[in-house]
């Protein structure tokens, strides 16, 4: 029974495609790369210089990616490190059960966060501009 209708399925998809025309096929094939090639130029972040780090809200610091540097931002949970390394930071270690901020892995790229919500320590890589990936009203 199964394979009947697997069969009839793929005799109706072998219909439709016959249906079209070559020409039909190449506008097919336009519109998708023209939505693969827009989407990876917006999608596309700067590199970050700057990785500015908080606890509470508080700006603890900001400080270059062009560094290589482990900073140790102790919280009422305990201590975090955070450590900075070819352009790019990241969670070294965390007090918290489930280490979500450790898994995240590296940021290097503009407006990328990583956030510990149990210890309140977050990160942030930005540039010498502003960079908004949405702006509200």
């Amino acid at each position: 029974m199964k394979l009947a209708g697997i069969k009839n399925l793929m005799q109706k998809i072998l219909l439709l495609i016959k249906k079209f025309k070559s020409g039909d096929w190449l506008v097919i094939l336009l519109f998708i790369s023209l939505i693969f090639f827009i989407t990876k130029y917006y999608w596309e972040f700067p590199q970050g210089q700057y990785l500015k780090i908080e606890k509470n809200n508080e700006i603890i610091g900001t400080y270059s990616l062009n560094q290589k540097n482990t900073f140790t931002i102790d919280s009422h949970m305990g201590a975090s490190e955070i450590v900075i390394d070819n352009n790019r930071a990241r969670f070294l270690k965390s007090p918290c059960k489930k280490q979500y901020c450790i898994h995240q892995g590296w940021i290097k790229k503009i407006n990328q966060t990583i956030i510990c919500l149990p210890n309140q320590i977050s990160i942030s890589v930005i540039g010498n501009k502003e960079q908004f990936d949405s702006i509200n009203y």
